[in-house]
């Protein structure tokens, strides 16, 4: 078999080789084109430093805000930072550890305190005569945050960091709390507390929401009944109006309130909403006067709101509770108020569109864990000054809905930043609706 001479070969040419990127342009470079990005995609540069009481053990959180009172973390965490141990000599043991728990307690916690742990995860970073070496002085770490957690009742996404406080004698407060823990042992045995240092901070877990699809644009507004053409991207709720007017239709007057079919809104944006009634003539001028005029004002203001209400539940049974009887304290607290202007109107229909601002005070969308369940829900009312016997009766609508911390976007639909979410289960729907029909605060 004959043999050929082989070309000889030699590394890349400089020219060739993989260049260094940066992640903005250099003075002598211009960005020609950026894709989509988030405006809260940002990433802090930032660290969140605490010590030990004595000072020898140093926390240090990374991504940050500058200057922050504590730090925040968002799905999948990681919590990360350095653990800086200033006094290594004689220590055994190394380690970091992050806690998720829900605690309830009665009477400003007088009465005592329930705590049910979602998951605690610890990270073992040194250990004398397993680890080689001395105990070094400094310890990168990195906790991932699980997304779901599980307990008797189900599997859960994991709460956000949260508070509520429920009226009532002695009162009751339910938290979702998260902290992260340095510890540093002079024994293997961390648990007797001997020669054991620890430093410790809370810190906020805020997953950041979206909704799984888009919201539609309003609908097309029309001069035939009832005012709207329908798209199959809204939904409508009925309800039924009595009417006591001679002339009248037995069945009175049909509240349609239209929303986008998902049910779900960012916070940060209006929630739109369309509602038309149709009737008799007669009935809807008696209606027309507890209803918003076209200049924005209402002849009878009390009669008529449309509210963005939240409802904080926690299940408080135990084992002294009786079988079959009700366990559960909520708190209803109005979150947005909603506006009301008449769009159109014709024989036997009127035409009404709104929104409501959601308050800037809300950071985060309703979540059930531990017994803790938080629900949001649109309420429309109609409250005359004598419902039993005056010409219109009264009418409470109630839907229930999903907030979400940012808006649908194509760059977010396949980002692991979010999570998606999807329109209220039919158990929600109605326990929402349930509560949500004892009145309001």
């Amino acid at each position: 078999m004959s043999t050929l001479s082989l070309p000889s070969y030699t590394g890349e040419p400089l020219q060739l080789q993989t260049p260094s990127y940066s992640a903005e342009p250099l003075l002598h470079e211009i960005r020609i084109s950026q894709g989509l990005r988030h405006p809260l995609a940002t990433r802090f540069s930032a660290e969140f430093i605490k010590d030990s009481k004595r000072g020898s053990l140093r926390l240090r959180l990374s991504g940050q805000e500058n200057n922050v009172a504590i730090p925040t973390f968002g799905i999948h965490g990681p919590v990360q930072g350095t653990l800086e141990v200033l006094k290594p000599e004689g220590l055994a043991f190394v380690a970091v550890r992050v806690h998720r728990g829900v605690s309830q307690s009665e009477g400003d916690r007088r009465w005592g305190t329930t705590t049910t742990v979602l998951c605690s995860e610890a990270l073992t970073l040194w250990r004398k005569g397993v680890d080689p070496g001395p105990c070094p002085s400094s310890f990168p770490f990195s906790v991932a945050l699980p997304t779901t957690f599980s307990d008797e009742r189900g599997s859960w996404s994991l709460p956000p960091t949260y508070e509520a406080h429920l009226t009532g004698m002695p009162g009751f407060t339910a938290n979702v709390d998260y902290s992260v823990t340095a510890v540093a042992s002079k024994t293997k045995n961390v648990k007797l507390g001997l020669g054991v240092t620890t430093v410790s901070t809370p810190f906020i877990y805020y997953p950041r929401t979206r909704p799984s699809i888009m919201v539609p644009p309003r609908l097309e507004a029309i001069n035939s009944s009832p005012g709207l053409r329908m798209s199959s991207n809204w939904r409508v709720h009925e309800s039924l109006i009595a009417a006591r007017i001679p002339g009248s239709s037995p069945r009175g007057v049909v509240c349609s309130f239209y929303t986008p079919a998902s049910h779900v809104w960012c916070m940060r944006h209006p929630i739109q909403y369309h509602i038309t009634f149709t009737g008799p003539a007669v009935s809807l001028a008696t209606l027309l006067t507890y209803m918003p005029s076209r200049t924005g004002a209402s002849p009878i203001r009390a009669c008529s709101r449309i509210q963005l209400l939240r409802q904080t539940t926690v299940d408080v049974k135990n084992e002294y509770t009786p079988v079959g009887a009700t366990s559960e304290m909520w708190r209803t607290r109005n979150i947005g108020e909603g506006s009301l202007h008449r769009t159109g109107d014709g024989p036997n229909w009127l035409s009404f569109a709104g929104e409501i601002d959601v308050h800037s005070e809300v950071t985060i969308g309703g979540f059930k864990a531990a017994g803790l369940w938080v629900k949001d829900c649109i309420v429309f009312s109609i409250a005359p000054p004598d419902p039993l016997k005056g010409p219109i009766g009264d009418m409470r609508c109630v839907i229930p809905i999903r907030l979400v911390t940012d808006p649908w976007s194509p760059a977010a639909v396949h980002s692991d930043t979010f999570v998606p979410q999807a329109s209220p289960t039919p158990s929600e729907v109605h326990s929402t609706r349930e509560q949500a029909g004892n009145g309001n605060s």
